[in-house]
């Protein structure tokens, strides 16, 4: 079932994404970086491992029974005091008891490794998120440097034009003064926040991660060929946490079952061995020959109010496990619907900077700058529009940011690992 799911979401982004899978293997991939290096998926794929061994000691019989039994006072028979007794025995749970028990273990297992899965998925995402964000704060840090050396253009301009009579004020050099200063401070901002970012993805690489990442790709925009049906069928097949609760689910059916048969006996059966000693008592068949035994018993689970009490606690534990793996399911089809409708809007707001702002701006500091010289503007109108035409880059690199971000919240959702959609298998 595992290996089944993991295919289907690699199948199924492969189609979502059209991506050139020829080309992943000769590509670093951070995905694989964090497989190998972050520590809560090292803990997690061992605790899976762990599971995996411990399912194995399950389901089994339980160990026998050895006893030896000395006489204090001998019991006297017709053949002898009896010195020592020797039993061995072992018991057999019946009703299914054991292939019970082995299936709990098998579903544990399973859910350990659905867990390790639900890590991987959840580390890359942040992954993919700090990502997003360190490459918007580069690109911001790149447009804050631009619009710092126009700023210093500028007020060259400025002192020219009041050293030579040109303007009448030092209101223009001022107020330039006072905007190369924002920037500064806006700069030494985006900085910390840049340098936050670095340290949060080489704690997750666990320090090995080379910056900058030149052949990191980003996340995969969705096609929107494939529907909000789609991505609910896909979330509902593979989706690690919802396995989780299905499997929670039948642990607790068979719980249930497994609680109601240990209100029934078990067998026990074994072998007794007689040590007999000597007699000079008369009639003796056989002085001193020793005795063997057959030994066959049934535990009697009598206390009603403990077995109810056990079965009461299964059912509704097994109710529990029902409502949670809907509320799961609920939470996961909600967050799918909102990261769908939020990609329609930011790729709305794209289209709008790429088609119409961005360009838009670019003629309006280029019609400003002609309108300036020929002396139709004053030089803080120019000003103006260079601050505007930056704030328009800066929210863009938000906007591209949002995008990358809510694509790897889809994922998340979904149960895809980052842009590939692979999920670990159990290496």
């Amino acid at each position: 079932m595992r290996f089944k799911t993991s295919f289907i979401g690699l199948l199924a982004l492969q189609f979502i994404t059209g991506m050139a899978w020829g080309q992943i293997g000769t590509q670093p991939s951070r995905i694989d970086s964090l497989l190998k290096f972050n520590r809560g998926i090292q803990s997690a794929r061992a605790s899976y491992h762990s599971a995996e061994a411990e399912s194995r000691a399950n389901g089994v019989l339980p160990d026998p029974m050895l006893e030896l039994t000395s006489s204090i006072s001998p019991v006297q028979t017709r053949n002898g005091p009896i010195d020592h007794q020797i039993m061995l025995a072992q018991k057999f749970p019946l009703w299914g008891k054991l292939k019970r028990q082995r299936a709990i273990a098998e579903i544990k297992r399973d859910i350990a490794f659905q867990t390790y899965q639900n890590i991987v998925v959840t580390t890359v995402y942040q992954s993919e998120e700090i990502w997003a964000n360190y490459q918007k704060l580069e690109q911001s840090l790149a447009i804050l440097a631009t619009y710092s050396d126009e700023l210093e253009s500028f007020r060259k301009v400025a002192l020219t034009h009041y050293s030579t009579g040109q303007g009448d004020t030092q209101h223009p050099i001022l107020k330039l003064q006072i905007e190369q200063s924002l920037i500064q401070s806006k700069t030494n901002a985006l900085q910390s926040q840049l340098d936050g970012a670095l340290h949060g993805l080489q704690a997750l690489f666990d320090g090995h991660l080379a910056m900058p990442d030149s052949t990191s790709r980003d996340v995969e925009l969705p096609n929107p060929g494939f529907s909000e049906a789609d991505w609910l069928n896909l979330a509902n097949r593979i989706n690690p946490m919802l396995q989780i609760k299905r499997s929670m689910e039948q642990m607790a059916l068979i719980m249930t079952e497994l609680n109601q048969k240990q209100n029934y006996p078990d067998l026990t059966a074994g072998l007794s061995y007689s040590i007999v000693g000597p007699t000079k008592l008369g009639g003796a068949v056989e002085s001193g020959k020793d005795a063997v035994g057959v030994k066959v018993g049934l535990n009697m689970p009598i206390w009603v109010k403990r077995n109810q009490a056990r079965v009461q606690a299964a059912e509704i534990n097994q109710t529990a496990s029902a409502a949670s793996t809907a509320a799961t399911w609920n939470q996961i089809k909600s967050t799918i619907q909102s990261q769908l409708q939020d990609l329609v809007e930011i790729e709305e707001t794209c289209a709008l900077y790429e088609d119409r702002l961005i360009p838009e701006t670019k003629q309006m500091v280029g019609s400003a700058y002609s309108a300036y010289q020929t002396g139709k503007i004053s030089f803080l109108d120019l000003l103006d529009s260079q601050r505007m035409s930056f704030n328009v880059r800066m929210e863009y690199e938000n906007v591209k940011a949002s995008r990358k971000i809510a694509a790897a919240k889809l994922y998340r959702a979904v149960g895809l690992v980052g842009a590939n959609g692979e999920l670990p298998n159990e290496n």
